[in-house]
């Protein structure tokens, strides 16, 4: 398939125009997540899930109170509320939407968290940040929206401090070549949720060394999505059905919204195919 580039103003597009969808399916009203779920042993809910995600992120970024943590596309705020009420740390949340910032910004106070977490509207690639801002950048499945994750990275290199870290949830291609029918099926989910293209596992850490990280971690959490992965593909019929019906009286609807079950749909057949795999990635400045 051709190469299809989305602009910022896209991006804050579907995320506006599906937060409908994530908060009757994906429980955002009290988890406040847009991502997947993190199953554990011990999990014994969705919700839980959901935390265990954030909890999975933040134990291999080994948080501290006196960090001061960049979360680069925050969402609502979930990851940032969730640093600032377990761990007490200072976060900083940026977003491409409007909409999203408002949203982080009134969560945040609603949970008495105001003086721990600010919200703004910036790209993570070219912020406004002095050199040497934070100690911890976080990163939730964002960075694979960027058409530029090398323009990610040397920013990240820029606003943290000597010995920060670099810490990602992230979905990664397999390495092999793809057929035409298999770009075909991974763009079909891509594309619907406004990403581009997600590198290859050797080539993303290639990119990590040049800009000058070290110690550079790479945890394969796949087998822990798959339940999660699942949800997505089970609720997609669900949706199909509220899509085609949506459409009836709205010919008008707008193209995330409109497509959005497919992105559910088509995540999961390309998992099982093993075009994909989810890792979460820790990486330090010299």
């Amino acid at each position: 398939m051709p190469k299809i580039l989305f602009t910022n103003k896209d991006i804050a597009d579907y995320y506006d125009q599906t937060e409908i969808h994530y908060r009757r399916a994906w429980d955002l009203e009290a988890s406040l997540a847009m991502h997947y779920g993190y199953w554990r042993e011990d999990t014994e809910s969705f919700r839980d899930s959901l935390q265990h995600m954030n909890d999975a992120l933040a134990r291999i970024a080994n948080i501290k109170r006196t960090d001061r943590v960049l979360d680069a596309g925050c969402g609502v705020g979930g990851s940032s509320i969730f640093l600032a009420k377990n761990y007490g740390c200072q976060v900083t949340g940026i977003t491409l939407s409007a909409k999203q910032q408002a949203s982080a910004k009134a969560n945040a106070e609603k949970e008495g968290l105001e003086n721990l977490t600010s919200f703004d509207q910036q790209d993570f690639t070219n912020t406004t940040f002095p050199d040497a801002s934070f100690d911890v950048i976080w990163t939730l499945e964002s960075v694979v929206h960027a058409s530029d994750k090398q323009a990610f990275l040397e920013e990240a290199y820029r606003l943290l401090k000597p010995g920060g870290r670099l810490i990602m949830g992230e979905y990664f291609k397999k390495e092999s070549d793809f057929s035409l029918k298999e770009d075909r099926l991974l763009k079909k989910w891509l594309h619907a949720w406004a990403i581009p293209d997600i590198e290859r596992r050797s080539s993303f850490e290639q990119m990590i060394s040049k800009n000058g990280f070290q110690k550079t971690e790479f945890h394969n959490i796949t087998a822990h999505i798959r339940r999660a992965s699942w949800r997505m593909f089970y609720g997609s019929f669900f949706m199909t059905v509220l899509s085609g019906l949506y459409r009836i009286y709205n010919p008008k609807v707008s193209y995330f919204a409109d497509n959005h079950y497919k992105a559910l749909f088509y995540q999961y057949p390309a998992l099982r195919k093993g075009l994909w795999k989810y890792y979460l990635v820790r990486a330090e400045k010299k």
